[in-house]
């Protein structure tokens, strides 16, 4: 059973399998790099252990307790007299978790949230609390994207009636980018003017964000969004039909009438009433 195969960087000197598996190694190298001046260091001060937490292998836990060196630093201007030995491709300093785990703690995490991708590991064997997942999601390295050109801008409620926030997403990939804590005009300005790029703006009828707009982005074309405009034809219709109620009924009483009232025909004479055409001798 391949527990880890892609460190070959440490010694395993034990694999104990019981209910779990716990795992002793060592790194391989001699020596070691100070992490303050990069110094190569052998002279080595002590010794302790770590224990840090992997991927379940088999639906078992998995325990990597790792003997770690302490080392003098041999450049005599370092700040840091004694170092640890790090182990850069296996784990991060002070975390007790591989590095592959997190990562998988962490997409769990894009995927489910905090409280169900905890529950999932725990089924899983996977070790990590709600808030260790949540963490690890905010400690994740966002993707670079471009500068955006085309915005929309919207309010939404930290607390319904009492305090609103300020949303703003890219239209053009369809995502969020930013959220500001609310939607006075000072705030909204001052996120516009760090982003020169925006060419459209797409808002609601806010005369604050109107501002905020022509303040911080006056280069910006400000448009009203499509739930916006469909309000805005529908209450125009209201006001136009709200002007003429007595025309429109008067318009379709004469319709009414004008279907029930018959048709006026030619009568049909009979072939002996009919008058005699008179002919004409030349």
């Amino acid at each position: 059973m391949t527990i880890i195969s892609d460190l070959s960087d440490l010694i395993i000197e034990q694999v104990t399998v019981t209910t779990f598996v716990m795992i002793t190694a060592r790194a391989s190298s001699p020596t070691a790099p100070c992490p303050c001046c990069g110094t190569v260091s052998k002279c080595v001060h002590s010794h302790y252990q770590r224990t840090l937490r992997d991927l379940p292998a088999s639906g078992r836990p998995v325990h990597l307790v790792m003997q770690v060196r302490r080392f003098f630093c041999e450049k005599s201007t370092c700040q840091r007299k004694i170092f640890a030995e790090r182990f850069p491709s296996l784990t991060l300093p002070r975390v007790k978790f591989t590095k592959r785990l997190q990562e998988a703690l962490r997409e769990m995490g894009f995927e489910l949230g905090g409280e169900a991708g905890a529950r999932l590991g725990k089924k899983l064997s996977y070790p990590g609390s709600p808030d260790t997942i949540l963490r690890l999601i905010k400690q994740a390295q966002l993707p670079t994207t471009q500068p955006p050109r085309v915005v929309g801008i919207d309010d939404w409620s930290w607390k319904r009636g009492l305090r609103y926030g300020t949303l703003i997403c890219d239209l053009e990939t369809n995502r969020p980018i930013d959220v500001l804590a609310d939607r006075s005009v000072p705030t909204v300005s001052a996120w516009f003017e760090e982003r020169p790029s925006i060419e459209i703006v797409s808002r609601d009828r806010s005369s604050e964000y109107a501002a905020a707009i022509s303040k911080g982005a006056p280069q910006a074309l400000q448009v009203a969004d499509l739930w916006h405009i469909v309000k805005n034809l529908s209450e125009s219709v209201q006001i136009l039909l709200a002007r003429g109620p007595a025309e429109i009924r008067r318009n379709l009483q004469v319709q009414i009438t004008s279907e029930q009232e018959p048709e006026e025909t030619e009568p049909v004479l009979d072939e002996e009433r009919r008058p005699a055409r008179s002919l004409s001798v030349k």
